[in-house]
């Protein structure tokens, strides 16, 4: 018998422990040493709560219109109510908070970098096959009727949904998913054309509805991985019908509105971006609604807007003119709810967030010198006043943390297989043994700082300009290299240089977060660091299987690899992944120092029923594939 997704990777019930973890106030950090700690340095002082600000004006719902006819798509199709619901009332709008502003509006290509996939077309513009709820733990069923493996899980056979259309109104069929699979795998510089050159041998279509995945080698994992936004991300489809048009995959750019580009096989199609919003309007014929599968969500508009700076943003919010934040930090939420008591936090009391599953680090380019040593990276992380990290740039709303993944009891397992004298040695900083290490290097402190052959050692932190939860985190590390004595500088950029310098190795460090993958087992936070196709080369982007960290050990590449072949079940992947962490924790190519969370509020003005700690339906973030659940499950409030 052909085993399906659910028993071959037997996740319902571990999964189901996440609802646990997120259940409380935050995880509980492993005991602490018998050994009182040594002095940490003078904390930094906290920032003083913020005021409430005052109100700032954003851009605000347009007023209502008589309804217009439906606009014509490609081929003739129309939008039902189109114009009428690009100027809905603001009861009938969902204004959605984004921290960062739009680049390359006019670039809708999922396969690219720069594109804007992210403005909507990731969130309610497409429909996954099927999705993993954080909340429930189970992988619910979209575009996939059903999804098994074979015996040894080297071909996966994927049944398809009737009825599924684009917006345009052409049907969706494994022909979309096969082209799709097939430019990405022909074509180096498209999205995922290294996993697939990798993973893929080949697809087959059986029929319309049905085609199957076959692979190269066995992945117990593949449908959970690629396909169910298990990390805020899933594979995307395109149009074929349109795509095979369209000449260069690498340039086009996907975007023609009075052609209905991009495409949507979800309940809203893009209307109009600015460098500043997103509009998205309802399409009334969702294929998923018109089927049975799901409820038209009740927003007739969308619009993703970007509003400045985070008190802009808060002072936005406070006015009514959004529904949902991103992440704020807690001076900011308790300024919100100072001015507007219709906001509210995922959960009701202190810390108030939700457990992100991305732990927080620095992380680091293990190509560029000095920092290609361990015994340099053991410096930064001994310098390092994890408390301090915390209490400052989070102000205490989260725990300091020795762990490249969320502190889930489903990765309990892993967790306690850390070397218990490193998980508490990294608990407190260690000066001296940082100057004991750089002594031996070959440094002296002249001055201010430690220098070698008349040069200062230096080191740059990279920090995405829309984070502000890790700029605060950047600036604590700046301030604590800087007093031991290292000339540490945070340099914030834009959304598009952060990611491409990552991609390219354009970095010393970085604030980050990109050991994220794991959150019950724990191949997708280890294939993060892993380089068995060689080391990428600075200015060029990994392919297959190169770690953007461009960490290379062979003896780790080697485990993971074989961890990658591994049912969840087999009991070999428990003794491999211990050996696996005992060279992270050797080497540390990665620097890991808190515990992440994300104060996440809503706005129960103008909707309802949004997922909270006592209604945990699915994860409450705005930003990843998942919001589609939310959105089916609104209210309005009136």
């Amino acid at each position: 018998m052909k085993p399906s997704l659910f028993r071959c990777l037997a996740i319902v019930a571990v999964l189901a422990m996440i609802l646990t973890a997120c259940a409380q106030p935050a995880p509980t950090p492993a005991p602490a040493p018998t050994k009182a700690p040594a002095a940490a340095p003078a904390a930094t002082k906290a920032p003083e709560p913020a005021k409430a600000p005052e109100p700032t004006k954003a851009p605000a719902a347009e007023p209502t219109k008589a309804p217009a006819a439906a606009a014509p798509a490609a081929g003739g199709y129309s939008i039902p109510n189109m114009e009428a619901y690009a100027t809905a009332k603001r009861e009938e709008t969902l204004m959605v908070d984004v921290p960062n502003r739009f680049e390359g509006s006019d670039n809708w290509n999922p396969y690219v970098p720069g594109n804007m996939g992210g403005f909507g077309l990731a969130q309610w513009g497409r429909t996954p096959l099927q999705l993993l709820s954080y909340g429930t733990g189970k992988v619910e069923m979209y575009m996939a009727e059903s999804f098994t493996g074979n015996k040894d899980s080297t071909i996966w056979t994927l049944k398809l949904r009737k009825g599924i259309t684009w917006s345009d109104g052409d049907a969706f069929n494994v022909d979309d998913i096969i082209f799709s699979v097939e430019i990405q795998k022909a074509t180096k510089g498209l999205g995922a054309y290294g996993t697939y050159q990798e993973w893929i041998k080949e697809v087959k279509k059986i029929d319309d509805f049905t085609m199957e995945f076959v692979l190269n080698k066995p992945n117990p994992r593949f449908p959970l991985e690629r396909f169910s936004d298990m990390l805020c991300g899933y594979d995307t489809f395109v149009a074929k019908h349109v795509w095979e048009k369209a000449g260069d995959p690498l340039t086009f750019k996907n975007f023609d509105l009075k052609q209905g580009w991009p495409l949507s096989t979800g309940p809203y199609v893009l209307y109009k971006i600015t460098t500043n919003e997103a509009i998205w309007v309802r399409n009334d014929n969702w294929w998923a609604a018109k089927i049975g599968l799901k409820q038209l969500p009740a927003p007739k508009r969308i619009i993703k807007t970007f509003a400045g700076a985070e008190e802009v943003r808060v002072a936005t919010a406070a006015d009514n003119k959004f529904d949902i934040m991103e992440d704020i930090t807690l001076s900011s939420f308790e300024a919100l709810i100072a001015k507007n008591k219709n906001w509210k936090p995922f959960q009701e009391n202190l810390p108030y967030v939700w457990p992100d599953p991305c732990a927080r680090t620095l992380s680091i380019n293990n190509a560029v010198p000095p920092w290609d040593d361990k015994d340099m990276r053991w410096v930064l992380s001994n310098v390092m006043d994890r408390r301090q990290i915390v209490d400052v740039a989070y102000e205490g709303s989260t725990i300091p943390g020795a762990y490249f993944w969320p502190l889930y009891p489903s990765m309990q397992k892993y967790t306690d297989m850390v070397p218990k004298d490193k998980e508490a040695w990294m608990r407190v900083p260690h000066l001296d043994e940082a100057e004991k290490t750089l002594k031996a290097k070959g440094y002296a402190k002249s001055g201010k700082y430690w220098a070698k052959d008349g040069k200062t050692l230096a080191l740059e932190i990279q920090v995405h300009e829309a984070y502000s939860e890790l700029e605060r985190i950047a600036d604590v590390y700046v301030e604590q290299l800087q007093k031991f004595g290292i000339d540490a500088k945070k340099a914030k950029l834009t959304g598009g240089t952060w990611g491409d310098n990552y991609n390219l190795g354009k970095f010393e460090t970085m604030s980050g977060w990109q050991t994220c993958g794991s959150i019950m087992e724990p191949y997708n936070t280890l294939r993060t660091l892993l380089s068995t196709d060689g080391t990428a080369k600075i200015g060029e982007r990994p392919v297959g299987r190169q770690s953007a960290f461009r960490y290379n050990n062979p003896k780790y590449n080697e485990i993971v690899d074989k961890i990658a072949l591994l049912p969840l079940d087999d009991p070999q992947l428990d003794v491999l992944a211990k050996q696996a962490i005992e060279i992270l924790y050797d080497d540390l190519p990665v620097v890991p120092t808190a515990q992440s969370r994300k104060l996440i509020p809503n706005n129960f003005t103008y909707w309802t029923n949004w997922p909270d700690i006592k209604n945990h339906y699915t994860r409450p973030v705005s930003w990843c594939g998942s919001f589609l659940a939310v959105l089916t499950e609104i209210k309005p409030a009136k």
